[in-house]
């Protein structure tokens, strides 16, 4: 049996906490050796130390260095992820990154021939693509119960929270687009297989600006068009009340000329009021969850988690002797990446020109 691959993570805030948890958890199954987190700030590196046992480092080149990695998560601000790739790669090391894989194409098409020709590895961390309505969507539409699609709108609304607290030394770099559509500029492809073609798009700027973060947008509207004249309405927004009673609005609905359906990923059937808390909550046990197992104790659920996990059923599969060849297309690579980040730059210059972009 070869030995357990071992991984670090690179960002401790939000999103590598997350990833910190699964591959905790993957580690208390047998399955991936957490080593090391970069970060910043000492006093995260602290947390994770005393509950993941991780080692921690402010450089994130000196953990690729020393560490002894054989891969790395990238979950850096969004416009930070290629120079920690550009490293990875330098070092031989197979990578999982946050979405987007970058806010620019030429970078990321730069990234993804820099790990095709170092033979390594390059997951990009879709997670839509493994939610289960999605899953069961996307065979419908393969078997033809929808018959040839027409159109389809997507809404993806975070709280005012993710901006303005959790995001808030890069938002104005971000936006609704780079930062929610995304997710859905790679599930309809996922969904469809169709490429797109066209974007006409407009959006908002008010709310966060007048919360002192210049120059961010508050909502992006965007329509798709992809080949054979399918058209998609994307409606994306950080900026609902906190009232609103969970951190983020998602869905899509979709229609062909034999069926139509709609995923709401946002009511799940889950709602609590307590009267600890000032409103009632809806939640989505679908997505993440952490709960202790018998034998392993915490251990992790969800397809938030599932999506980071299945890199390391990648990465055995290829300890096991397939070649990344004769595994493209069952996993989001770096190559599929290049679609949504295509899609977010049309969305952007639209936006700025007020006409039609190609994609």
């Amino acid at each position: 049996m070869s030995r357990l691959k071992r991984i670090g993570v690179v960002g401790g805030g939000i999103y590598g906490t997350q990833m910190l948890k699964c591959f905790a958890g993957q580690q208390r199954l047998g399955r991936v050796e957490l080593a090391a987190v970069a970060d910043l700030d000492t006093e995260v590196l602290g947390r994770h130390a005393e509950r993941y046992g991780t080692e921690g480092y402010t450089d994130y080149t000196v953990m690729l260095t020393e560490a002894r990695l054989d891969a790395v998560a990238v979950a850096t601000p969004d416009h930070l992820h290629a120079p920690v790739i550009r490293e990875a790669v330098k070092h031989g090391l197979h990578i999982i990154s946050q979405k987007p894989l970058d806010v620019d194409s030429t970078r990321s098409r730069e990234l993804v021939d820099l790990c095709d020709a170092a033979g390594l590895l390059l997951y990009v961390d879709f997670h839509k693509r493994f939610d289960p309505g999605h899953i069961r969507l996307r065979n419908e539409i393969a078997a033809g119960d929808l018959g040839r699609l027409q159109y389809a709108s997507v809404q993806m609304e975070d709280r005012i929270e993710v901006p303005t607290e959790w995001l808030r030394s890069w938002a104005a770099r971000s936006s609704p687009s780079w930062f929610l559509g995304v997710h859905f500029y790679d599930l309809v492809h996922f969904l469809t297989g169709l490429e797109p073609v066209r974007v006409l798009a407009s959006g908002y700027k008010g709310k966060l600006e007048s919360m002192g973060l210049a120059g961010a947008w508050d909502s992006i509207q965007a329509k798709v068009e992809y080949e054979g004249g399918f058209s998609v309405n994307y409606d994306l927004s950080w900026i609902l009340p906190k009232s609103f009673p969970t951190i983020v609005n998602q869905g899509i609905h979709i229609v062909g000329e034999e069926g139509m359906a709609e995923v709401d990923s946002q009511d799940r059937g889950y709602l609590s009021a307590y009267s600890r808390h000032a409103a009632s909550v809806v939640a989505n046990p679908f997505s993440s969850l952490e709960y202790e197992h018998p034998i392993f104790g915490t251990a992790t659920e969800g397809y938030t988690f599932t999506s980071m996990s299945y890199f390391i059923d990648i990465l055995n599969a290829l300890d096991s002797g397939h070649s990344l060849a004769s595994l493209k297309g069952s996993y989001p690579d770096g190559h599929a990446a290049l679609v949504s980040t295509r899609i977010g730059e049309a969305v952007a210059r639209s936006i700025l020109s007020g006409q039609i972009e190609p994609v």
